[in-house]
């Protein structure tokens, strides 16, 4: 049985309840961002579309459930290409953190 993801935050990753990873695209147009917000979610992400923090741009949040085990190179080159081709620029990926002294459990 695989051992489970634990968390700064005390999270425990498994299969009914796995992490999130969350990435960042960023657009220059709400309508570019829209739409590849459209699509992610027909992929089963959660999506947020807001203006950017520097404004001017267009920030597509998207939320994909995970386990843990996945090769971030692969996701990293699928949502490279997937952000060019809504005239996007993806900015990379966040995910919790593990946290390695499982004492504190």
């Amino acid at each position: 049985m695989d051992r489970e993801r634990v968390y700064e935050n005390g999270y425990r990753a498994t299969k009914e309840f796995p992490e999130y990873i969350d990435h960042y695209i960023y657009f220059s147009t709400q309508r570019d961002a829209d739409s590849a917000a459209a699509e992610l979610v027909k992929r089963g992400l959660t999506t947020q579309v807001r203006l950017s923090a520097a404004g001017g741009d267009w920030l597509l949040l998207a939320t994909q459930p995970a386990m843990g085990n996945e090769e971030m190179e692969d996701i990293y080159c699928r949502f490279f290409e997937f952000a060019e081709n809504f005239n996007g620029h993806y900015d990379g990926w966040e995910r919790p953190a593990d946290f390695e002294d499982d004492s504190l459990n």
